[in-house]
């Protein structure tokens, strides 16, 4: 395939996404960009065609709101167009954590947070998992960072070291099994550089679903991305990426 078929397609996805198209039409014109020859050169005296015959929106149907971020219609389209069947699972979770992100969702939540507690860190956007919540509902992830010493979260920190802790949103209470999210970081003052596993330390045992893990991240900048999967019932979910810059002192 060409890279001018790649961006066709590309387009095709855009167009299904901000303007409405029905998620078949997409299908149909990434299927159609893939087979289709170059166009002949059109008559002076005949006006261009929309690409996939989409007329231009009208200003009315602006997919964003007055602070640039996408109106609950676009929001609706995206999540459709996320969910179609053909989309796969780690491209879908991506489009929605980047639309969390751009809606604020997921920013606040998750384990109550002792006041007067220690310090902490919150990775800069949330991640989603799709139809993890029952199978059919998405579940958004929120993740912080706490620099040591501290006790809390479980299994708290000493100095030179840093809990991570992440928390499924609208999941029941993880299971006892985990271990399959991680999170990688690396010191940018020492190099040293690790991955550290989160479990369940009993977090929230009545739900949403919520396990963390304590790395020897040493003191100093580090740099930490979080992905993997929580099971919580049923269900194992897995997220998409999300990160943080912490300063463990």
């Amino acid at each position: 395939m060409s890279n001018r078929t790649l961006a066709h397609a590309a387009l095709a996805v855009t167009a299904a996404t901000f303007l409405g198209l029905a998620p078949a039409t997409a299908q149909s014109a990434l299927a159609q960009s893939a087979s289709a020859q170059p166009a002949t050169t059109q008559s002076a005296t005949t006006p261009a065609q929309p690409a996939f015959g989409i007329a231009a929106p009208h200003s009315s149907a602006n997919p964003l709101d007055h602070l640039g971020r996408p109106t609950p219609a676009t929001q609706q389209r995206v999540r459709d167009f996320a969910h179609q069947k053909w989309i796969p699972q780690d491209v879908r979770n991506a489009i929605l954590s980047a639309l969390a992100f751009s809606t604020g969702e997921g920013t606040s939540g998750g384990p109550a947070l002792i006041e007067g507690g220690p310090r902490f860190k919150q990775f800069y956007w949330p991640t989603v998992s799709g139809n993890c919540i029952g199978g059919s509902n998405d579940a958004v992830g929120s993740a912080i960072a706490v620099p040591g010493p501290t006790k809390v979260p479980a299994p708290g920190a000493q100095a030179g070291e840093t809990v991570f802790l992440f928390t499924a949103l609208g999941t029941p209470a993880a299971n006892p099994e985990q271990g399959r999210m991680k999170v990688q970081w690396f010191n940018l003052n020492t190099l040293a550089s690790g991955e550290t596993r989160l479990h369940n330390h009993g977090i929230n045992t009545d739900g949403p679903a919520t396990i963390s893990g304590t790395a020897r991240t040493g003191k100093g900048t580090v740099i930490a991305v979080l992905s993997g999967a929580v099971a919580a019932g049923e269900h194992t979910c897995t997220f998409a990426p999300t990160a943080a810059i912490i300063e463990v002192k």
